[in-house]
């Protein structure tokens, strides 16, 4: 039911009518230079392309990403991460309608498609990188090795935690795939990963591509303008480990940017997006500026928790359209909770 109302609500965000009033409420002037909205991808890339890697994770497809970028320099302004610290910092105000463009994970598909489009329009960019993966080739995201075992498992079943599941039909292959990733995300990270293990290890199952960036080319990106930044060392969701060893995933990706890079902004973003109090508050001792989730919305940075900021996470069924009446829709949604008045006032640090 759920999905059915959902694909009924995308396809008439998708009309020509909704084109129209979408055209009328962004002539309305209703931001606030207070107002910021984070749009974040994964991957942009065609499936075919890459069988073995997680589908889920594209984004957009390069054409879908060209659109999108041509839709956010007509309605938006897109500024760097650096013109956002400064403006948290009191240094200058943003421009109305502003959008920060980040990426996370690192994937080879954003030197490939994803750069050479943002280049091409002159669009600052952000990438989050989890930095125990460039040079480490024998490293997987633990997503992409559930997918390529469960979909290339001969036999008829696999065995699991959850049980005995079948996998006679490309349907249930992917009914499984759902269930299991549903399943170890509200892990343990320690335990998550051995479930991970103990599937893949059933049979001799493909090898995942290699999909995060090199450190050679993500300092030639750096070079070339693209704003590097931490997303741990490998990956777990930080509400899944121990505060200690939190702590040691963000410190540690923060120092590996720095060294490899020569320089790292204190901004971070979120493994899976999931944090807490204890988490948020390691941050502020650790000296991070700016934290990103993907809880949808656009942030008012007067009342934001500059460790909590909200992202738009796009996604495959997100179009031009689609991804416009998010950004009109916040920010018709912050004028009447905030009007257009307001500063930015840095916090206290304890």
């Amino acid at each position: 039911m759920l999905k059915s109302l959902r694909q009924t609500a995308i396809s008439a965000a998708n009309t020509p009518v909704f084109g129209s009033l979408l055209r009328t409420l962004e002539k309305v002037n209703v931001t606030s230079p207070c107002d910021l909205a984070v749009v974040t991808y994964h991957r942009v890339d065609e499936a075919d392309r890459t069988p073995l890697l997680y589908p889920g994770l594209i984004s957009a497809t390069p054409h879908q990403f060209a659109e999108q970028l041509d839709m956010l320099s007509s309605v938006a302004n897109v500024v760097s991460m650096q013109q956002v610290l400064a403006a948290c910092r009191g240094e200058h105000e943003l421009p109305v309608k502003s959008v920060l463009i980040t990426f996370d994970d690192a994937c080879t598909d954003f030197a490939d498609f994803a750069w050479p489009a943002l280049q091409a329009r002159d669009m600052p960019v952000t990438v989050f990188v989890p930095t125990a993966y460039p040079d480490q080739p024998e490293r997987r995201f633990w997503w992409d090795r559930l997918y390529a075992a469960i979909w290339n498992f001969r036999s008829s079943h696999v065995d699991t935690p959850i049980g005995r599941l079948p996998l006679g039909s490309d349907q249930q292959r992917s009914r499984v795939f759902r269930e299991l990733r549903d399943y170890v995300k509200e892990l343990p990270h320690d335990c998550a990963t051995e479930v991970i293990d103990k599937i893949v290890d059933q049979q001799q199952s493909p090898v995942p591509p290699r999909s995060v960036l090199c450190w050679d080319r993500l300092r030639a990106l750096a070079n070339q303008g693209v704003t590097l930044a931490p997303h741990t060392q490998t990956h777990p969701l930080l509400t899944r480990v121990p505060i200690a060893q939190a702590r040691q995933e963000v410190v540690g990706s923060r120092d590996d940017v720095q060294r490899e890079i020569g320089s790292v902004l204190p901004v971070f973003a979120y493994p899976g997006g999931q944090c807490n109090a204890a988490v948020k508050q390691m941050m502020q001792q650790e000296g991070f500026e700016l934290a990103f989730t993907v809880q949808r919305g656009i942030n008012h940075l007067p009342s934001a928790d500059w460790l909590s900021l909200n992202r738009i996470n796009v996604g495959q069924q997100t179009t031009s359209q689609i991804l416009k009446a998010q950004l009109v829709a916040g920010w018709w949604k912050n004028r009447m909770k905030n009007g257009r008045a307001g500063s930015v006032t840095h916090p206290q640090k304890d």
